[in-house]
């Protein structure tokens, strides 16, 4: 059940409100659970998710995550990355969410989990130069890859069972 994009400027539900919240806790948990794998998370899939069905909305569960990483270790530059990154992600899939295809969203997953070094190189360019930024995407890549694998298989084993118990929990809770 994709909400329609008109009625996302209506006001929060309060079950809204706790669904976005736990999913935010949800995509915290998740990675923390997963931490000892080389950048295999679920975090892009659950964003995904999220967003095809809140929208906008979905920021609020971006932003959880974001605020329990940071709680949980600590303020650093890959916390500014936090900020910005996952949320391109949410605008990478608002503009796709009425389309329900587990083969395009697999390939989003996969295409941001490459893409997620090079767009966390913004604040080392801007604090280490164009030297330092380079550097960090070309050092970073053997942990892009894992992190496009990982993507692109979970969101292909995950998709299609996730999004109908989303449907069928939404459906239940949203009347």
């Amino acid at each position: 059940m994709v909400i329609p994009l008109k009625l996302q400027t209506r006001r929060l539900k309060l079950v809204e409100l706790l669904i976005l919240v736990l999913m935010g806790v949800l995509m915290y948990v998740s990675q923390v659970i997963m931490a000892p794998l080389p950048n295999i998370e679920l975090v892009s899939f659950l964003i995904i998710i999220t967003a095809r069905h809140f929208g906008f909305k979905s920021l609020i569960s971006v932003y959880v995550f974001a605020f329990l990483e940071i709680m949980t270790y600590g303020f650093h530059i890959w916390s500014i990355n936090y900020l910005y990154v996952w949320a391109i992600l949410v605008l990478v899939v608002i503009p796709l969410r009425k389309i329900d295809n587990v083969v395009l969203y697999t390939i989003v997953s996969g295409i941001f989990g490459m893409a997620f070094g090079t767009l966390c190189s913004i604040p080392y360019f801007i604090t280490g130069g164009i030297s330092m930024g380079v550097a960090y995407i070309i050092s970073g890549i053997s942990f892009d890859i894992p992190h496009c694998i990982g993507n692109t298989v979970l969101t292909a084993i995950l998709y299609i069972p996730i999004t109908k118990a989303f449907n069928y929990i939404l459906g239940k809770t949203l009347k």
